[in-house]
């Protein structure tokens, strides 16, 4: 229940509105339950045929009744609603800040479709945790008590039975409906987040399972995760089918025992048969306030499984907030990587060890090696997505794991390996980098990003939609578009991970030489097999195993042999074959 607790929380921040709600809901309960009762006292008074003065107060009494408890309804409608759309939005922004502080680390082990699940499916059920679970509760208990004194007002004994029957339809069975529901609700719920994640897996590599004919096997184990759901489902709805017949049981059986224990009470002349027609009335107009209580029940079991696995993406991965900032004013900015050692958890062996290099305004270093080598977890590191465990990576003196993650990334323009392309506009995916940029500066960085032709080609120019991920554009073009987004940023240091990997030669070292021309004073960070740019490099750091091997310019490294010779050689005979 700790998920809920936070859900309480975030309520609190609405008190008011929550407080309205609630007065308007008992309001409009008390209002149906009002009309029930006056119109019983009208129809049995009338029924002694007494002169129309008499019966006036309860003819006005049953049209205010009539006409308020619509009213009333519809109030409550509003306020709750618009409570629960303010909790929706507290409830996303509160995802959201749980989730963005330690991304991309905290998303590696999560699949797109269970995140789907969380922000779509289990956000949609804690929205109506107030309307359906603690509304229905806190108005149950005000008319309980109410209708209880009320009844108990003609005979004792009557109030009891009436607090007896409210209790035991409206709190006792629905507990044991939690009690039973437990298990299936916490089944439902991962049985969907298992297959949303299937289908969005299943989606995105439609293409491949299409290519390699796999469409069977695939589409057999989504429909049973489908039909799984469906025997929990039906489970639900069979337990919330019995809870709601027993609660009309209930209903039926505390009226008739109302009638048994008053008529002889009537009889009596405790009070008159006018008043046993309004007791009977009012007490089966008083269920209405219980007769949600089994669906709230159900719904409570649902609510906590939702909370808890929102509440699990904050809690596998917490970043501790870093305030330390660096000055802007420094001449010649420096990084420096400090006997650095880094280890996924679980890994057999460090990914990254000893790590011991420097990067300074104007110098350009390469970072060579095999698939595996820990490239991009060092660019990782740099980024403040992962956290080194021994040693420090030092950005003007200052450790960047004690700097504002947003800080810190502020110093890099960085193009990665893997480009992302928002479903959006041309100029939408460019102002990622410059959200203030001019269509100037947009379309002088993409003749830079050598897209000249392209760009003229395009029907509405800035304003042309690429799709998602870019599904508009080839490989290279993707490329290099995430090359202009580099260059619109003013940053003192560019990481680049693989920039022409998928250009041809001529137009790669076009763009390479716009960037070098543009930005001289930068310090470069470049990943690449590119012989013709690693020629152009200060130093180049060779990276095997996760230690650094050799290190130095070209010439020197290609003189000294050992890894660098064996990958310069197998650059060359790929280029000969080519």
């Amino acid at each position: 229940m700790k998920g809920l607790w936070r859900v309480c929380i975030i309520l609190k921040e609405f008190s008011g509105q929550v407080f309205l709600s609630l007065i308007l809901g008992v309001a409009a309960v008390a209002a149906g339950i009002g009309l029930l009762g006056t119109s019983a006292f009208l129809i049995a008074s009338a029924a002694f045929q007494p002169s129309i003065a008499e019966l006036q107060v309860a003819i006005v009494g049953v049209r205010f009744f009539g006409i308020s408890r619509g009213v009333f309804r519809y109030l409550e409608r509003l306020v709750s609603h618009s409570v629960n759309l303010h909790v929706l939005t507290r409830l996303r922004e509160d995802f959201y800040k749980r989730v963005e502080p330690g991304a991309p680390a905290n998303l590696f082990s999560q699949q797109g479709g269970d995140m789907l699940q969380r922000v779509m499916g289990d956000l949609e059920t804690l929205e109506n945790f107030y309307i359906r679970t603690i509304a229905p509760v806190v108005i149950a208990l005000v008319i309980l008590a109410g209708v209880s004194l009320f009844i108990g007002g003609y005979a004792l004994q009557l109030g009891l039975i009436m607090a007896a029957g409210m209790g035991i339809s409206g709190f006792i069975h629905p507990a044991l409906a939690v009690f039973i529901s437990r298990s299936p609700i916490i089944q439902l719920s991962r049985s969907k987040a298992a297959a949303s994640a299937r289908l969005v897996e299943t989606l995105q590599g439609l293409e491949d399972i299409q290519v390699y004919n796999a469409q069977a096997p695939y589409l057999e184990a989504l429909l049973g995760e489908f039909r799984w759901s469906a025997v929990l489902q039906k489970r639900l709805v069979n337990l919330n089918a019995v809870s709601s017949g027993l609660a009309l049981l209930f209903t039926h059986l505390t009226v008739l025992l109302l009638l048994w224990v008053g008529i002889p009470l009537g009889s009596a002349g405790q009070f008159s048969g006018i008043s046993l027609a309004v007791i009977t009335l009012v007490a089966l107009a008083s269920f209405e306030a219980v007769s949600a209580m089994p669906a709230a029940a159900l719904h409570l079991n649902a609510s906590a499984a939702a909370a808890n696995r929102q509440l699990t993406i904050g809690e596998e991965m917490s970043v501790y907030p870093r305030l330390t900032k660096t000055p802007r004013n420094i001449q010649r900015p420096e990084l420096a990587f400090e006997a650095v050692r880094f280890t996924y958890p679980n890994a057999q062996r460090p990914t990254l060890e000893d790590i011991h290099f420097k990067i300074t305004s104007g110098c350009k270093t390469a970072l060579v090696g095999a698939s595996g080598a820990g490239k991009t977890s060092l660019v990782n590191l740099l980024l403040n997505f992962e956290q080194p465990q021994e040693g420090s990576i030092q950005l003007n003196g200052v450790k960047l794991a004690e700097m504002d993650a947003e800080e810190s990334r502020s110093w890099f323009a960085v193009l990665p390996q893997s480009v992302y392309l928002f479903n959006d506009s041309l100029r939408g995916n460019l102002a990622l980098a410059k959200a203030d940029a001019s269509d100037e500066e947009l379309i002088s960085a993409l003749r830079a990003a050598c897209l000249s032709a392209w760009y003229e080609s395009l029907p509405e120019g800035l304003d042309t939609w690429v799709g998602e991920h870019g599904v508009k554009m080839s490989g290279g073009e993707r490329q290099r578009l995430a090359m202009a987004r580099v260059l619109l940023q003013d940053r003192a240091f560019i990481i680049l991970d693989e920039p022409t990997a998928n250009l041809d030669p001529a137009t790669a070292r076009k763009m390479m030489d716009q960037l070098f021309t543009r930005s001289p004073n930068k310090g470069l960070l470049l990943i690449t097999y590119d012989l013709g740019l690693l020629r152009e490099m200060d130093e180049i750091l060779v990276l095997s195993e996760g230690t650094i091997t050799q290190r130095g310019r070209m010439d020197s490294l290609l003189k000294a042999g050992g890894e660098f010779k064996h990958i310069f050689e197998m650059e060359n005979n790929k280029i000969r074959d080519s």
